[in-house]
C-alpha cells in the first residue's frame, strides 16, 4: 500500500512538474529566430531614422510608419512586440544569447557595406584628365583643348593651375567645358571660369553633374574672344585634373533631379514660344483675310456713289 501511495505520489509529482514547465513556456508570436530577425530590422530601422535631423510631428509620422511597417513585416503589431520583448528579456541568459547573435550579424553587414564603400572611394583617386603634364601656351598655341572620353554618370570635379609669364592681352579670358551626347546632337554647357590676365599663379575649378546621356566632355583653356590682331601669349597649365568622387543615392537623385529641370523648363519656354508663334499666325491670317474683303466693298461703293455725282 505504500509502495502504491508513493507511485501515485511520483506521478502527481511529475504531472505537476510537466504542467509548471508548459505554463512557464508560453508561446509568444515569434520564435527564437524570428525574433532574432525582427531585433536586426528595427535596428537598422533605428539608424535610418537616425540620419532624420531636428525633430517635427510629420518627422514622428514617418518614423511611426517605419517602426509599423517593420512589424507588418513579421505578422505582428507593436502590442505582440511589446509581448515578445517582455518574455525574452525575462530570461536573461537567453536573450544575452540572442542579442550576441543581433550585434554579430549587424557588424558583418557593416563590415560588408564598408568594403564597397571603400571600392567606391578608392574611384576618387582617378584622374580622368588625360594628360598630366605641363601645358605650354604661347603665341603660335594660345588655346589648348582637350577631349576625355568614355565617361559615365556621375558629379566630375575639375581643377587646373594656369601662370602667364607676361600680361595677357586677350579679351575676355575664359575656360569654356561642355559634356557631349554620343551622337553630338545634346551639349551641356559648364559655366564659363574667367582666366586672369596679370602673371600671378591661380587654381581654377568648377564642378558639374551629368546623367548617362552624355559621355563626353570638351575643355579649351585658354579660350579668348576672336581678335583680328594676333596677341603674345606665352603661359603654363599644370595639375589639371578630373575626378568622379563617390556620392551617395540620395545626392545623386538630387542632382539628377536639378539636371533634368532646367531641360525641362526649354521644352516649356519652346512649347510656350511655338503656342505664341500659332497665335501670332492665327491673328495676321485672320487681318489679312478681314482687309481682303473689305478691299471689294470698297471699290463697289465707289462704283455705285460715282453716276450719282454725274
Amino acid at each position: 500500500m505504500k509502495k502504491l501511495f508513493d507511485i501515485k505520489g511520483m506521478w502527481i509529482l511529475g504531472s505537476v512538474l510537466l504542467i509548471f514547465i508548459a505554463c512557464s513556456q508560453k508561446k509568444v508570436p515569434l520564435d527564437q529566430q524570428q525574433f532574432i530577425a525582427l531585433l536586426i530590422d528595427m535596428h537598422v530601422a533605428d539608424g535610418t531614422l537616425a540620419q532624420t535631423k531636428g525633430y517635427s510631428a510629420e518627422n514622428e509620422k514617418k518614423n511611426y510608419a517605419y517602426y509599423n511597417s517593420v512589424f507588418r513585416k513579421y505578422g505582428i503589431d507593436r502590442a505582440e512586440f511589446d509581448s515578445c520583448m517582455r518574455y525574452y528579456s525575462a530570461q536573461t541568459a537567453l536573450f544575452s544569447k540572442l542579442y550576441d547573435v543581433v550585434i554579430d550579424s549587424l557588424n558583418k553587414r557593416l563590415t560588408d557595406k564598408n568594403r564597397v564603400l571603400n571600392e567606391l572611394r578608392s574611384r576618387d583617386s582617378v584622374n580622368y584628365f588625360p594628360r598630366l603634364d605641363t601645358i605650354v601656351l604661347d603665341t603660335a598655341h594660345p588655346v589648348f583643348t582637350i577631349v576625355v572620353d568614355s565617361l559615365q554618370a556621375g558629379l566630375y570635379r575639375f581643377a587646373t593651375t594656369i601662370k602667364f609669364d607676361t600680361l595677357d592681352k586677350g579679351k575676355n579670358n575664359r575656360i569654356t567645358a561642355f559634356f557631349l551626347t554620343p551622337d553630338d546632337k545634346d551639349t551641356l554647357h559648364v559655366r564659363e571660369i574667367k582666366v586672369l590676365s596679370d602673371t600671378l599663379q591661380h587654381l581654377y575649378n568648377w564642378s558639374q553633374y551629368i546623367d548617362s546621356s552624355y559621355n563626353r566632355l570638351v575643355v579649351k583653356m585658354v579660350d579668348t574672344d576672336k581678335s583680328k590682331k594676333q596677341h603674345f601669349r606665352k603661359g603654363r597649365i599644370w595639375g589639371t585634373t578630373l575626378y568622379r568622387p563617390y556620392i551617395s543615392s540620395k545626392t545623386e537623385q538630387r542632382l539628377n533631379k536639378s539636371a533634368v529641370r532646367p531641360e525641362r523648363a526649354i521644352i516649356e519656354e519652346r512649347a510656350s514660344e511655338f503656342r505664341r508663334n500659332i497665335e501670332l499666325t492665327t491673328e495676321q491670317t485672320a487681318v489679312t483675310e478681314a482687309e481682303q474683303e473689305a478691299v471689294p466693298i470698297q471699290k463697289n461703293t465707289e462704283t455705285k456713289q460715282t453716276p450719282k455725282k454725274k
